[in-house]
């Protein structure tokens, strides 16, 4: 028999790009596993991409509601609901993370604090990246809603990350009685700024939002004089997240 897990071991999985419902079908299998206490389960951060490009909605959005589904498919993207909250999210040119893991340690004290705890992660992250983020304040409730149709990078949310005002990254999260799963979408490139063209707008409020969105966030791409490859970028979030947590990988 093979000996435990040693405390402080998570599991990293690089999983490459996969469609829409099989990403969150496996993030939300890592979720129900720690919270249904399956035996061997650990602490799990996934990286991925996705293919093809995709919009996920919060838990509580209706698609109805929240997307020009005909846009959608004439770009030949995908959607999908996400078992986290927040709002709509395209997945186009970045770098996706799942960490599912157990209510305790940083993880014990309520939703901001375990937002607070990733983000002291992708700051790490983006500082060793030469970035000087910043840690955004609370969002006012309002902003929070789930039921909005402004999408997630319009503006920032609970314990987030900034650089001279505008926002990195954004992320969605689900907490059970044993365990939560936190979603994150790190751009590399402008592609997100599209979700505006796929929202049940005029054509002037589109414009309005992209406008918004432009302004409110940014992409690696366009802060480092050169992006790194991506297998270079998922061995430095998996070592941010190490170090901030002083987690061994398996």
């Amino acid at each position: 028999m093979s000996e435990p897990p040693r405390p402080g071991t998570w599991r990293l999985l690089c999983d490459g790009a996969a469609d829409a419902a099989t990403n969150m079908r496996r993030d939300a299998d890592l979720y129900a596993a720690l919270e249904t206490d399956t035996p061997g389960a650990l602490p799990t951060l996934r990286l991925y991409a996705w293919q093809p490009w995709a919009v996920s909605l919060g838990s509580h959005q209706d698609p109805a509601r929240a997307l020009d589904l005909a846009a959608l498919a004439e770009r030949g993207y995908d959607w999908v609901r996400r078992p986290t909250g927040g709002r709509a999210v395209l997945h186009a040119d970045e770098l996706t993370y799942c960490l599912a893991a157990p209510l305790a340690g940083p993880f014990a004290a309520g939703l901001a604090a375990t937002h607070r705890a990733i983000a002291g992660a992708l700051a790490r992250f983006y500082r060793g990246l030469g970035l000087p983020v910043a840690l955004t304040r609370p969002a006012p409730p309002a902003a929070l809603d789930p039921r909005s149709q402004a999408p997630c990078f319009a503006a920032a949310g609970l314990a987030e990350l900034e650089l001279d005002g505008r926002k990195l990254a954004g992320s969605a999260q689900r907490r059970g009685r044993r365990a939560f799963l936190q979603h994150g979408s790190l751009p590399l490139g402008p592609a997100h700024l599209e979700l505006a063209l796929l929202l049940p707008l005029d054509p002037a409020r589109r414009l309005r939002y992209q406008e918004a969105l432009a302004a409110q966030s940014v992409s690696l791409g366009e802060l480092l004089p050169a992006l790194p490859a991506r297998a270079a970028l998922e061995a430095a979030l998996a070592a941010a997240f190490a170090a901030e947590f002083a987690v061994a990988w398996v």
